[in-house]
């Protein structure tokens, strides 16, 4: 796997107190650099995208205010929650430029791999074409879904979101697209207070936006559960030749940003199955974006899980229904209503 990394996305400065520190990143690097026993990964170091590239989802306009902003040496707040300070616009197009670096190797011939993790910040999921949220700024996600339509003429792209908090910003970009299949895992009611079970798209993209909305104290069983009833069926269908994660540790147990329960050991599971799907479906062609994850204790290790289960070549995604057991009325109510409402068939 690949890793794309560049300690430059340290200097996106956002406070003291503000939970989206470098640290964040510090903690990764330092776990998959001290994974002993695990496989080669290929480190690579990004460079910046261009602005005509940045410009497939970000409005101009907006793009040269956050660059302005970065000029005025203080923080500027975009919101209550997202921050701008000297070096963030560099950290962004970098950021940028590491989503087009991933989907370049991704469809490279002669590549080693046929999957990457960008390990970047600030975070994307939240922001829109002319304005960032939730800690984001680009929207990485999204850049590089676009870039591999336009470049690579990829006609079907799922992007799975399992990060704590919906990630608005990725929806509201694709919902009227039918080449985009976006499904979302994420604490319900929790900001920034969309992904509901009936939001499913619009005009063209309707039928591919799917959200699973889960009450707090959601935990493991529900989320396999949710993929092996709704998600792999769909994506089966659909069958995407690329899948993009965000991948946000924020639903983890620990974190404070949620009360979602997940542990390190879940990830691992989750993406066995994400992985298995793009090696039936996108040879193989698995993309993956930090997103949220604020407990440095666990970051580390909840990553290298990520990483351990894209690599179990082994798992045979027939044997997913085995991975649960008690699911709540309230989880099997959800899982039923989204089965009826996308047309899933079960045997």
């Amino acid at each position: 796997m690949y890793i794309i990394y560049d300690d430059f996305f340290l200097k996106h400065h956002t406070g003291s107190l503000h939970p989206e520190k470098g640290e964040r990143l510090s903690c990764i690097k330092t776990s998959l650099k001290n994974w002993s026993n695990g496989p080669h990964l290929y480190w690579l170091t990004p460079a910046r995208a261009s602005l005509d590239i940045i410009s497939l989802i970000h409005h101009p306009d907006y793009i040269r205010q956050i660059k302005h902003y970065s000029t005025l040496h203080k923080l500027i707040n975009l919101d209550t929650d997202t921050v701008v300070s000297h070096f963030t616009y560099d950290c962004a197009v970098l950021a940028a430029g590491a989503a087009v670096q991933g989907i370049d190797q991704l469809f490279s011939t002669g590549a080693k791999s046929s999957m990457f993790f960008a390990l970047v910040r600030p975070p994307g999921h939240h922001a829109f074409e002319n304005r960032g949220t939730g800690f984001c700024i680009f929207n990485q996600i999204a850049i590089a879904a676009a870039y591999a339509l336009r470049e690579y003429k990829v006609e079907r792209i799922a992007i799975i979101d399992f990060d704590a908090h919906h990630g608005n910003g990725t929806q509201h970009l694709f919902y009227g697209d039918q080449h985009v299949f976006f499904v979302s895992f994420h604490q319900y009611p929790h900001y920034p207070g969309t992904g509901t079970a009936q939001e499913a798209g619009i005009k063209e993209g309707k039928g591919y936006s799917l959200n699973f909305p889960f009450a707090p104290g959601t935990g493991q069983d529900c989320y396999l559960y949710a993929l092996d009833q709704v998600v792999v069926p769909l994506m089966l269908k659909f069958c995407p030749q690329l899948v993009l994660v965000s991948a946000g540790y924020d639903s983890h147990a620990e974190d404070h940003l949620s009360s979602l329960k997940l542990t390190e050991s879940s990830y691992n599971k989750i993406m066995k199955v994400v992985s298995s799907l793009s090696r039936i479906c996108s040879r193989g062609r698995l993309g993956i974006f930090l997103e949220g994850g604020y407990n440095t204790d666990v970051l580390g290790d909840c990553v290298k899980e990520t990483v351990k289960g894209c690599l179990d070549t082994s798992y045979n995604i027939d044997n997913l229904s085995q991975e649960y057991e008690g699911i709540d009325d309230g989880c099997r109510s959800l899982i039923s209503y989204l089965s009826k409402k996308f047309g899933v068939i079960h045997g």
